[in-house]
């Protein structure tokens, strides 16, 4: 602090994290003017004049034009502008954050896709945005049957128990079929699988789902269309899948059986 608890130039452009040429551009442009001179004629600026510097400050990072700024600065209500600038300026980051969440989310999806199936799976806007959605119904299906299998946990440990008092032991492998029967339906509903031959996506039978040998991304199935039987790579769906179990996704297929999905679709 000068003389007086006044700040010199470079004493105030300190004060509020700037630089001196800073505090004499907005000097020479008439928004911010010393509150007196010392005997040398050096400028002298009070701390009203620091908070009148550090809201200009302010205003410029949210992008405003000069002019803009010294309108704001003669407005008697600048505090509510300020508020209301800020809550604009949010608004954007905001919506500027959830663009590129959701160009960071299709990038992820075609590097899964490119990772897993060797191709992309969609290459415009909507398919990629309903690839996204098959990817995240995938994971909360995968949560719901770790959560199932919590519970089976427990009612295993429970059936054991009344098994040991009671001498009744059907009621847990009733609940185990039950519960393993529609898990498996409800998953092969949602589920086609991308042969690695002729490059076909179909849905397998219930039986050949069932008993195949399978990793979590894969299962070794036999493609209705090409007859081979390979490492076939799960496509997940959020929604249940419209064709028929042994059959190909109409488009993909270049056998006979791209014939039958067709005439399964004529009447819809």
């Amino acid at each position: 602090m000068a003389e007086n608890n006044l700040y010199q130039t470079g004493e105030l452009a300190e004060a509020c994290g700037t630089t001196v040429r800073t505090v004499q551009y907005y000097d020479g442009k008439g928004l911010l003017a010393p509150s007196g001179y010392s005997e040398g004629g050096r400028r002298l600026y009070s701390a009203e004049d620091a908070e009148r510097l550090r809201f200009i400050l302010m205003l410029k990072a949210l992008g405003l034009r000069l002019a803009q700024i010294k309108g704001v600065l003669e407005c008697p209500n600048r505090d509510a502008v300020l508020k209301l600038l800020l809550d604009e300026q949010a608004e954007s980051l905001e919506r500027e954050i959830d663009e590129s969440t959701r160009r960071l989310q299709v990038l992820n999806t075609a590097r899964t896709d490119l990772e897993h199936f060797g191709k992309l799976m969609a290459t415009t806007e909507p398919a990629m945005v309903k690839r996204m959605n098959d990817e995240k119904a995938r994971t909360r299906w995968w949560i719901i049957m770790i959560i199932i299998g919590v519970f089976m946990d427990a009612a295993w440990i429970g059936t054991l128990v009344l098994g040991i008092v009671t001498g009744i032991w059907w009621p847990f492998p009733v609940a185990l079929a039950l519960i393993g029967a529609w898990e498996v339906r409800y998953y092969s509903a949602h589920s086609t699988y991308l042969c690695p031959v002729c490059g076909a996506d179909f849905r397998p039978k219930l039986g050949a789902y069932f008993w195949s040998n399978h990793t979590p991304r894969t299962r070794k199935l036999t493609c209705p269309c090409c007859h081979q039987k390979d490492w076939c790579v799960e496509h997940y769906h959020a929604d249940p899948i419209e064709i028929a179990p042994g059959q190909c996704v109409p488009g993909t297929c270049h056998g006979a059986c791209e014939v039958k999905a067709g005439e399964g679709h004529g009447g819809s």
